[in-house]
C-alpha cells in the first residue's frame, strides 16, 4: 500500500537535510520513512493538522461547583482537538444512551482565539451554552465535530521535514531512530570527508529546530494526572 504524505515530500526532506539521492535514496521507501515520521509528529502534538477530520466525543458533566451553598452545575465543555470547523450535534444523554436533549447552534457560543500557527481567528474547542447548564453524569454529553485546517500550516510542513530529515541521516549512517530525542548511529571511519562528524552535526541541528518548532506548535501534555470531584 503507498503512502500518501500529509505533511511533507521527498523532495522537501532532501532539501532539509542536504543530501542527495546518491547518497541515499528515499524515494524507493518514500512510503515508510515519511509515514514514520508524520505519525510520530501527531503523537508528539497530538492533534492532526488536515482538514475535515470527523470527530465524536463524550464527556462526563461534573458535579456542582461548591462556592458556599450557590453552587452552580457546569455550562461548557471543551472538546479534545482544535481549530473547529464545524459543529455536528451537542447532546445530553440518559444513562440508557438515548437523548435526553438536542442544543441547536443558537443555544451555545463558540470560543475562538488568534492560532499562533497561522495569526487567524479559530473556535479553540470549549462550546458554552447560553442559558442552560449539563446535571452532572457520566458519559452524558456528546458532541460530534469537524476539526483541522483548510491548508497545513508551514511549522508543521517544517516540522515533518525535520523529522524526516533525521531519519534519513540516521538510515544514511547505518543507525536506529527510536524518537526526536532518541537515537543511535554508530561511529565509522570514512575515506572521503568526515561524513559521519558532518551527519551527526546534521541530526543535532535538525533536532533543535524540531524542538524549537514544537515549543510554538504545542506538546501533548507528557503528565496525566487525576483527581476526584467528590465533594468534602
Amino acid at each position: 500500500m503507498v503512502y500518501t504524505a500529509k505533511y511533507t515530500d521527498a523532495t522537501s526532506v532532501y532539501l532539509k537535510s542536504g543530501l542527495l539521492v546518491t547518497d541515499k535514496d528515499v524515494t524507493s521507501n518514500e512510503s515508510q520513512l515519511i509515514n514514520e515520521a508524520e505519525t510520530e509528529l501527531e503523537v508528539l502534538t497530538g492533534r492532526k493538522f488536515t482538514t475535515s477530520i470527523s470527530v465524536t466525543e463524550y464527556f462526563d458533566a461534573p458535579k456542582k461547583d461548591i462556592v458556599g451553598l450557590s453552587g452552580t452545575f457546569a455550562n461548557s465543555v471543551r472538546v479534545t482537538n482544535y481549530p473547529i470547523l464545524t459543529v455536528t450535534e451537542v447532546k445530553l444523554l440518559n444513562v440508557d444512551g438515548s437523548v435526553s436533549k438536542t442544543y441547536a447552534s443558537t443555544d451555545y457560543w463558540l470560543e475562538t482565539q488568534i492560532d499562533p500557527l497561522t495569526n487567524a481567528v479559530i473556535n479553540n474547542g470549549l462550546i458554552r451554552l447560553k442559558t442552560d447548564t449539563f446535571p452532572a453524569g457520566y458519559q452524558n454529553i456528546k458532541v460530534a465535530y469537524t476539526y483541522g485546517y483548510a491548508s497545513v500550516p508551514q511549522e508543521v510542513k517544517t516540522l515533518a521535514c525535520c523529522l524526516s530529515a533525521i531519519r534519513l541521516w540516521v538510515s544514511f549512517l547505518g543507525g536506529c531512530y527510536n524518537r526526536i530525542d532518541s537515537y543511535s548511529i554508530p561511529q565509522q571511519n570514512v575515506s572521503k570527508g568526515d561524513f559521519y562528524a558532518r551527519g551527526k552535526q546534521m541530526i543535532e541541528t535538525l533536532r533543535e529546530e524540531a524542538e524549537r518548532l514544537l515549543d510554538r506548535i504545542g506538546r501533548r501534555p507528557r503528565i496525566l494526572f487525576f483527581a476526584t470531584g467528590s465533594d468534602r
